[in-house]
């Protein structure tokens, strides 16, 4: 039985939104409504969500209004062939449902048909693509839970593509530092390049033929790429240049409903992604959190809340590597991992006063790193009866593969690179295999209502940004705008050094490197550290604070409506 949120139409005179502007400075990062909130990484998929409260939607709509958007508007870090996963938040039974959509391996991909000899190249090449889950992902998402038609969801993202969108300095940036990538394909060049050369900020780019695609999945829904004409495009083009990928793969690709997973946290009970995905790294980090003295009159970013945050990130890590798979393939025993039991355990391999190396970092007992590069995008939205979705999606390393499929302006993923070619490897490749993620959107709820919902893109930090900013807002009680600017940290146990923003104090990196952290500092707000787009619920009044993060072209708005209807 399809099952679709109960709760606000939401009717309004006016929106205030701002456009596209070059400087990122001027974008509005936070507001406050107890109607409608949006939080993404560019202003046209903010607005795109916001279109459709005005015409009766809810969270679900949203969310695929904003996610289909930001495939045009973020065409480096999105694609309607790129893959995700979101979480669902219904408010009526306080119940969350994680939407996995993964990229898939194709069926003739195995380690005789696929060099990992050199990962670069292979991304940038024809068998560097793995079917893309986004559609197939979204589009479930939205049968389920959304209240407006498809056709209707998706009217912004193919208003962008067919009339154009100023290119934001983000945009700009990553066009000019990827420029022999962008230029060496033919329709990519036409598209993102000005008379052969990056655009400047504020530039209109049109890309008509994505336009086209995007009709089709709205009058067709997501066969018109699984199993229809823009499926056996990709693959008749891949073919062609010497790839893998066959119509049947995307054909036979398939979007997972799963239960997302949880775990108390002082009172609150957080929500993340399943495998393959990053969730499981997130939890365990709290469950450890949990355990440990956080000093809770020195501030947040104290030097000994960093330690320990730090040393909880290393340990989690560890613990990831040697299990997490695509669960289709081999069992993924999180229960252990995130149990109390072995959360006792683990906690006394953490040292309160000293950085344990990270070579000397193991896994636990009971228990290769390709992951997911940094070209990723969040957003998260949240209606007025408390319903949530929160969605990390990417095409891999930015720009994906470098490949635009002709006649469809779709760019493909580089997903493939992130396989394992060790056998005894949980991420090894196999035929329809996922490989697992480091995405991670996750919600928090408590007593049964929803009080935040965020993640974030970044690689591996998204992992350690999202637990940093559920210590600073459940643990210290930071507002939201504050949290999502202060400065970060990353740690993992594959990395020789604590990578930290600029903007600590002096005294704060002295009194780490006497603790035994071995310091890289990068810059004041650096995309290093992601993307973090969130929204913060008072389950009192209901009001949403959502917030955007600096380091990107995010943007934050609420619904101010003059009228708010019930809706069937």
């Amino acid at each position: 039985m399809v099952r679709r949120f109960a709760g606000m139409a939401l009717v309004f005179a006016t929106v205030r939104f701002a456009p596209s502007r070059a400087d990122a400075e001027e974008f509005q990062r936070t507001d406050t409504s107890a109607e409608g909130m949006v939080a993404a990484a560019h202003p046209l998929a903010v607005e795109a969500g916001l279109e459709m409260f005005r015409r009766g939607g809810n969270a679900a709509d949203a969310a695929a209004a904003a996610a289909f958007a930001i495939a045009v508007v973020e065409p480096f870090g999105s694609s309607i062939a790129g893959c995700g996963v979101s979480l669902v938040y219904r408010s009526a039974d306080d119940s969350v449902i994680a939407y996995s959509y993964r990229s898939q391996a194709p069926a003739a991909a195995t380690t005789e048909t696929i060099d990992f000899g050199d990962r670069d190249a292979l991304g940038l090449s024809p068998r560097g693509p793995a079917v893309g889950g986004m559609t197939a992902g979204t589009c479930a998402m939205h049968e389920d839970s959304g209240l407006l038609p498809l056709a209707v969801v998706m009217e912004p993202a193919i208003r962008y593509a067919e009339e154009g969108f100023p290119a934001g300095p983000t945009l700009v940036g990553i066009i000019t530092d990827l420029y022999d990538v962008v230029a060496n394909d033919e329709g990519m060049a036409e598209i993102f390049l000005v008379e052969g050369l990056p655009p400047e900020p504020g530039a209109i780019l049109r890309n008509p033929e994505l336009g086209t695609s995007l009709r089709a999945i709205a009058e067709q829904g997501p066969s018109a790429l699984y199993g229809g004409a823009l499926g056996d495009a990709i693959a008749a083009h891949l073919r062609s240049r010497g790839g893998i990928m066959a119509a049947e793969d995307y054909a036979g690709y398939e979007a997972r409903r799963d239960d997302a997973m949880a775990v108390d946290y002082r009172g609150y009970t957080v929500y993340s992604a399943p495998p393959p995905f990053g969730g499981m790294t997130i939890l365990q980090s709290m469950q450890l959190l949990e355990r440990l003295p956080l000093d809770r009159d020195a501030g947040a970013i104290s030097p000994k809340n960093l330690h320990l945050m730090a040393e909880v990130m290393k340990v989690a890590a560890a613990d990831r590597d040697p299990i997490m798979g695509d669960p289709r393939f081999g069992e993924v025993d999180t229960r252990w991992v995130l149990s109390d039991e072995y959360a006792d355990l683990r906690v006394k391999d953490i040292d309160a006063e000293l950085a344990v190396p990270p070579d000397d970092v193991e896994p636990g007992e009971s228990l290769e790193r390709p992951g997911d590069p940094g070209s990723t995008t969040h957003l998260t939205v949240v209606d007025g009866a408390g319903n949530a979705v929160t969605v990390t999606q990417t095409l891999g390393h930015f720009f994906g593969s470098g490949i635009m499929v002709p006649g469809t302006g779709i760019v493909l993923n580089d997903q493939m690179r992130n396989f394992s070619s060790r056998s005894s490897s949980p991420n090894y490749l196999m035929p329809g295999k996922q490989m697992r993620s480091t995405q991670a959107p996750t919600l928090v709820a408590k007593d049964g209502e929803l009080v935040f919902a965020l993640g974030s893109p970044g690689n591996y930090r998204i992992i350690t940004t999202v637990t940093q900013l559920l210590v600073f807002v459940l643990d210290f009680g930071v507002p939201l705008d504050e949290a999502l600017a202060l400065p970060r940290i990353y740690s993992r146990d594959s990395d020789d050094e604590l990578a930290m923003e600029s903007r600590f104090p002096e005294e704060t990196f002295a009194a780490l490197r006497e603790m035994g952290h071995e310091i890289s500092v990068r810059g004041e707000m650096d995309l290093f550290f992601g993307g973090a787009q969130a929204v913060v619920r008072d389950p009192e009044t209901g009001m949403l604070t959502g917030g955007a993060d600096r380091r990107r072209d995010g943007v934050a708005m609420g619904v101010h409506s003059a009228v708010a209807a019930e809706a069937e």
